[in-house]
């Protein structure tokens, strides 16, 4: 798995990995996103929205829609910050998830 070697590469995996956690779960809302979310804000500053909106999507109760609400906002904020998500990166967070689920439900 590629980890990136910048702050910010490192923040969008953070952004990544909680997202696919959505599918599966009610995630943490953990310091770390928070300061993932924090730092990325403050490279484009300016309309918060799409920051915002993750911390609250990422919280949904609703198991059909939180992660379908979370991927968006995830967009989103790729988009603010003009770049690409790239689609074999989410892949490999979103098996790393699904095996950490599987992991849980065994327990």
């Amino acid at each position: 798995m590629r980890f990136g070697v910048d702050l910010t590469t490192k923040a969008l995996l953070a952004l990544e990995e909680v997202t696919q956690d959505c599918r599966y779960c009610v995630p943490d809302r953990t310091f770390a996103i928070r300061f993932a979310l924090a730092y990325l804000y403050a490279l484009k500053p300016g309309d918060p929205d799409p920051y915002v909106d993750f911390w609250r999507a990422i919280a949904g109760e609703n198991d059909v829609f939180r992660f379908q609400f979370a991927n968006r906002e995830l967009d989103r904020i790729y988009r603010k910050l003009g770049l690409v998500r790239e689609d074999p990166c989410v892949r490999e967070i979103w098996e790393v998830a699904q095996a950490r689920a599987e992991r849980r439900s065994e327990k």
